[in-house]
């Protein structure tokens, strides 16, 4: 699964410790499939699967013992974010983080359920663990758990990528809003999607928008070339400005549709139905370690990012002791 290490203004850990938390990422996610799956093989799923709350505490005295775990979380918690990667409590307490959890609710009956159960369970797990950190949260909007997009690329490519989903910069303090931005291995992929019903053809030119067309019904769009050159001009400065030498390519895309722009800057690559999902395969196909580069890019990237959060209950609580 890619890393998701930018949503939106959302605040994201990755921006704290970007050469930590990739690889705590990839240890957590195994950690959970050999859980899940042992229980599975065992028979005993029910171990992993909600149970109502109102087992964990007493009603007369709920407050106080959810007071006291929270107290108890928290301290825990701040210990092992401030503990080397390779201690196991910092993936051990970011698995307890309440935040995090989503149990399964049904049974798988076959091993390939019981896959998809878990690439569903973890592109949520991904969403909160991408917009919060020990301290802060975002409030991430219920249609972010829905984004297709989104979630096509999350559960499609291999962990080694890093990906950037419509963030938010802060440059010469304004907010820059840009399209999707892909770190892997040896490049840098900004992607803007144009995406109607199945089967559209979109007439690409110079002008302002662009024409979209399915049997009689036509309309127009912005031209996708105006964001999508905005992303690639920040990304390759920012790039160049950390003295990296990582090519940064800019993609057009259409996954169900047809582009017909024959005169397209010679810096865009257009892919579309005939052309994607073979380059997609490429992508899912390569197989390699984070480098280094990578990170340092991220790295470089993230420190740009506009964050919109607020801090957690339990440490207001705290501050207010």
């Amino acid at each position: 699964m890619a890393q998701l290490i930018k949503l939106y203004d959302y605040v994201s850990r990755y921006e704290l410790d970007v050469y930590r938390y990739p690889s705590q990422f990839i240890r957590l996610k195994k950690q959970q499939w050999d859980k899940v799956s042992l229980a599975w093989e065992n028979n005993s799923f029910h171990s992993v699967m909600k149970v109502s709350q109102a087992s964990d505490f007493k009603v007369e005295d709920g407050n106080e013992k959810r007071s006291f775990l929270t107290r108890f979380k928290t301290k825990r918690l701040k210990v092992a974010e401030e503990t080397s990667d390779q201690n196991p409590l910092v993936y051990e307490a970011a698995i307890e983080d309440k935040e995090l959890q989503f149990p399964f609710t049904t049974i798988p009956k076959t091993i390939d359920d019981l896959k998809h159960l878990f690439l569903d369970y973890i592109f949520r797990f991904q969403i909160r663990w991408a917009s919060s950190t020990l301290r802060e949260k975002s409030s991430v909007d219920p249609s972010v758990f829905r984004d297709r997009l989104l979630r096509y690329f999350v559960q499609r490519l291999p962990d080694h990528y890093l990906l950037l989903y419509r963030p938010v910069f802060k440059l010469k303090n304004a907010p820059v809003e840009l399209d999707i931005i892909l770190i892997g291995t040896t490049e840098v992929y900004c992607m803007t999607f144009i995406e109607e019903l199945d089967e559209t053809v979109f007439t690409g030119s110079k002008e302002k928008f662009w024409v979209a067309r399915r049997g009689d019904h036509e309309k127009k769009l912005l031209n996708p070339v105006l964001s999508l050159n905005r992303t690639g001009t920040v990304v390759q400065k920012l790039i160049s400005a950390g003295q990296m030498e990582i090519p940064v390519r800019k993609f057009i895309i259409s996954r169900n549709g047809y582009i017909d722009y024959p005169f397209a800057p010679y810096d865009i690559t257009i892919l579309d139905k005939r052309t994607f999902d073979d380059w997609f395969q490429r992508l899912r196909n390569a197989s390699a370690p984070l480098k280094h580069i990578q990170l340092k890019a991220a790295q470089v990237l993230l420190s740009h990012g506009l964050t919109t959060s607020y801090y957690r209950s339990e440490w207001n609580e705290e501050s207010n002791e």
